[in-house]
């Protein structure tokens, strides 16, 4: 039996280097204000690296109305410790839910709940344990006879269990199903970049079926922490200026970007019976996984060509009916070229349609939660008929056989299309439609 129940987007919640909310959110993107600056990686005063990214200006989660009964006791399971991945994914849901207006029964409801980050808290538990690692040595030096392995491990033990435990993703799903009266499915997935689109399509999927009317999605990333960054500069994958260039041919990897990003989804009669306004409907969506390599996409194989096809089958949509394409533009050249045949393979090569602009040079790469960061973008898009240029792309590779949009275009935008092509293979592509 064919399920007729239709997705749509009815809440935004961004906050990036761009700005705060919907509105300045935008206004910043308009702006091109991307928050670039540069960290410096101090160990006992002495520098030991340095490195841009997007950073997130102004973010206090005192500030966004969440009830202080719900923030005490985070902060008193925490033991005190501030965990500003969880912290973001509060703020960005509180923000998606005041757009769109949505109101349930917090004790009673089938909200469903979607959440998506690369590992969170790890990095600051990685760097709490080597900190208190060398508090301990300093009063006890190896080797000495204050030293002793099994009282060093207490010492940790007691120190990070609570945070250890918290590690679990379940934990976030809980703390923030807790703040916000969440009943219904809940899932946390990590597919790599490409997680949200991956959220997207499981949410969409719930609200099909029944099980859902209204369905939160939440990702973002914590972007000033020195492991991510080390990693990706030790593998020759992180720009060194500052400036992602995708497509271009002096492209040179990525830049990191802090922040999170909601979406509310609703059952369409849901979201027409309160009046909602709405962004676009989710109409398809399009996946496949490589199981190749970790850094580098499956070259010569059409993995991903199957899954922008099977997004337009799905969506019910021909390629030229496409108005607005974002790619993942992820500024690495193996990566940039790999995406750009599969664009072209299934658009045309130098194609006038659909127009094609990368976003990740105004927020930086915000790794898992990148996608629904920059499906908001491409919703704000679509609400404005606005679509805001690709930044640093003054030298565009022409061998790609795109075109990239250079200056921002107003354009009627009735159905766009997000693109994801992950770490690890994992590739994704959504189509969204304007309701008429």
């Amino acid at each position: 039996m064919k399920n007729n129940k239709r997705v749509v987007i009815t809440g935004i919640g961004p906050l990036a280097s761009a700005g705060i909310g919907k509105d300045a959110f935008w206004k910043g993107i308009l702006d091109k204000q991307t928050g670039l600056c540069q960290k410096e990686i101090l160990i006992e005063g002495e520098l030991w690296d340095k490195f841009y990214f997007h950073k997130l200006n102004g973010f206090d989660i005192s500030n966004f109305g969440i009830e202080d009964d719900i923030l005490n006791d985070i902060m008193t399971w925490k033991k005190g410790k501030e965990d500003r991945d969880l912290f973001y994914l509060l703020a960005a849901i509180k923000l998606a839910i005041d757009d769109s207006g949505i109101s349930y029964d917090r004790d009673n409801n089938n909200v469903g709940l979607f959440l998506t980050v690369e590992h969170p808290g790890f990095e600051p538990f990685c760097e709490g344990l080597l900190k208190k690692i060398f508090s301990y040595l300093e009063k006890h030096p190896l080797g000495g006879e204050g030293f002793s392995k099994s009282q060093m491990f207490r010492h940790l033990y007691e120190g990070f269990v609570r945070n250890g435990y918290d590690l679990q993703t379940f934990m976030y799903l809980h703390h923030v199903a807790k703040a916000f009266g969440i009943h219904g499915y809940s899932m946390f997935n990590n597919n790599a970049c490409a997680s949200g689109l991956f959220a997207l399509e499981s949410a969409a999927r719930q609200i099909r079926c029944g099980g859902s009317d209204i369905v939160l999605i939440a990702s973002g990333d914590c972007a000033d922490t020195m492991f991510k960054h080390m990693w990706f500069k030790e593998q020759g994958l992180y720009a060194e200026d500052g400036n992602m260039k995708p497509f271009s041919k002096n492209a040179d990897g990525i830049v990191l970007g802090d922040g999170a990003s909601a979406l509310v989804l609703e059952e369409l009669d849901h979201a027409l019976k309160r009046n909602a306004h709405i962004y676009a409907e989710y109409i398809g969506g399009g996946f496949s996984l490589e199981g190749w390599k970790v850094t580098m996409p499956q070259i010569g194989s059409s993995s991903y060509q199957e899954a922008i096809r099977s997004a337009l089958n799905n969506a019910m949509v021909n390629p030229e009916g496409i108005d607005l394409l974002v790619p993942h533009g992820v500024a690495i050249k193996v990566t940039d070229g790999y995406e750009a045949k599969a664009i072209i393979d299934v658009f045309g090569k130098n194609s006038d349609k659909p127009l094609i602009s990368a976003f990740k040079p105004y927020v930086g790469h915000n790794l898992g939660g990148s996608a629904i960061l920059e499906s908001s973008i491409l919703l704000l898009a679509m609400d404005s008929n606005l679509i805001p240029p690709t930044l640093n792309n003054e030298s565009i590779e022409a061998k790609y056989n795109i075109n990239l949009v250079d200056e921002a275009v107003e354009h009627r935008i009735d159905t766009a299309m997000k693109l994801s092509c992950g770490f690890a293979g994992y590739n994704a592509a959504a189509v969204f439609k304007k309701i008429h």
